[in-house]
């Protein structure tokens, strides 16, 4: 097992910085998807399709990271989860192995 650990602060950091990625990449997303339908309403000259396919698509990757974004804050979450549930079970180990060197010293 590796001797690297995380501490709750450096996840909570993470959600924090990861939470602040998906609302800019939801507002980038609405306002490419936004202008790909100006576009495509303003220009119906190749020029202008091409220009809101691109839009339309970039929107598209956009949002997929938005998605993948999401899903990293879940697995961020659970690692605090289970770091905590981890923390707990070592704290009640240790409480029971004194408790028990105590009552073996009377």
């Amino acid at each position: 097992m590796s001797d690297l650990k995380i501490s709750f602060e450096e996840v909570h950091a993470a959600q924090q910085v990861v939470a602040g990625a998906i609302t800019e990449m939801e507002d980038l997303t609405k306002q490419i998807l936004s202008q790909a339908g100006l576009s495509q309403a303003a220009m119906q000259a190749p020029a202008g399709q091409v220009t809101a396919e691109t839009f339309d698509g970039i929107g598209g990757a956009g949002r997929a990271l938005s998605e993948v974004l999401t899903q990293l804050q879940h697995d961020l979450s659970s690692i605090q989860s289970q770091a905590a549930e981890g923390s707990d079970a070592a704290t009640s180990i240790a409480r029971s192995a004194s408790s028990a060197a105590v009552a073996s010293a009377m």
